[in-house]
């Protein structure tokens, strides 16, 4: 093998940020690195310090009245002189109760930013499998507070899409019972069109980079099934493009938005068209199934969030990394381990009629 064959054969294998950092570096432009969060410290008291220069609040009662408690595994300690508990900088946030370093963590968002294999992530961040998987969920759990808050203005596109339900994972438990006949990934369900078999994810998307999304129903939605995941969170005064759908009328009346349907069979009305969102989701169907080989429907809603951010908001890697890590760190969000495997097997957001 020659060099040549060499060099193309490593640059194959790069990430597509490196990819990018090579190619810039060749062309002599400076490259951008991952820039450091700083002071872990600094950042966490910055965020939730309130009038308080060198330390926190108490993190049980939210006193004022807190001193300092020494050290334990080189975190600083704190007392509160009102309700006598202790706390570090860390509690309620995601790296309570963590044995990894700062260090371990930065390295893993990058993983997670470059949507590494749960393996490879391991690997690279010298954890355990299982570790890797729940750090995965523990952040996009936190993630879902910030697309809790997108507001889509402007031209909104909205669609639907939908996917198989999976209980992948859930066959290892034994007093799992299966409500229909296991099939493997990838397999056509035992009903043609759109059933109970499969979950509805309606989203909206605008140019900027803003996208909303979430799980809503079994099979095909009706006007509460969309307006669960819509209402209020469409700006008053965007234009909702949808296609034909009659649901999504009556969502933009009740809204007082300007609504533009798309005829059946057309792909355009005037300039407008839904081909952002349609790109939107044949992204997010490559990723769940080519990067993830696919997802238990109850995680679901974590992967529309993490391709929301990851995927399709707007944003230099570098940019989105800190923005990722800077909200995950100082967002009050503890979850235990424990409670990421056990939530509901299909998170739709109505009880059936």
């Amino acid at each position: 093998m020659d060099n040549l064959s060499i060099i193309k054969q490593i640059f194959q294998s790069l990430s597509e940020h490196d990819k990018k950092d090579f190619l810039d570096y060749l062309n002599g432009n400076p490259v951008k690195s991952s820039k450091p969060i700083g002071d872990f410290h600094s950042l966490i008291l910055k965020h939730k310090s309130f009038n308080l220069p060198d330390r926190p609040v108490c993190a049980h009662c939210g006193s004022i009245h807190v001193v300092k408690n020494g050290h334990k595994d080189g975190t600083q300690r704190y007392l509160c002189r009102d309700c006598h508990k202790t706390f570090s900088i860390t509690n309620n946030t995601i790296l309570y109760h963590s044995r990894k370093s700062v260090e371990t963590w930065e390295k893993y968002f990058e993983c997670l930013m470059n949507k590494f294999s749960l393996r490879k992530c391991a690997k690279v961040c010298n954890i355990d499998l299982s570790t890797a998987f729940i750090w995965r969920h523990k952040i996009l759990d936190v993630l879902q507070k910030m697309h809790d808050s997108v507001i889509i203005n402007g031209v909104a596109e909205a669609d639907e899409t939908y996917f198989h339900v999976s209980y992948k994972g859930d066959f290892k438990k034994s007093n799992f019972k299966m409500p229909r006949k296991a099939h493997k990934r990838g397999k056509a369900v035992s009903v043609r069109g759109i059933s109970q078999e499969q979950v509805c994810v309606p989203c909206s998307v605008n140019l900027d980079g803003l996208s909303i999304g979430k799980i809503s129903n079994l099979g095909k939605p009706s006007v509460m099934d969309l307006e669960a995941v819509f209402n209020g969170r469409i700006e008053k005064g965007a234009i909702p493009v949808t296609d034909s759908l009659r649901s999504y009328h009556k969502i933009a009346f009740e809204n007082e938005l300007t609504h533009v349907r798309i005829p059946r069979g057309k792909h355009t009305n005037g300039a407008f068209n839904i081909q952002t969102i349609n790109s939107y989701y044949s992204e997010l169907k490559r990723m769940i199934h080519g990067n993830f080989k696919g997802v238990a429907t109850k995680y679901l809603n974590n992967y529309v969030v993490y391709h929301n951010f990851v995927n399709f908001a707007k944003g230099e890697f570098d940019e989105k990394l800190n923005i990722l890590k800077e909200f995950v760190y100082t967002t009050d969000a503890h979850i235990m381990s424990k409670e990421v495997r056990i939530r509901e097997r299909i998170p739709v957001l109505r009880a059936a009629a």
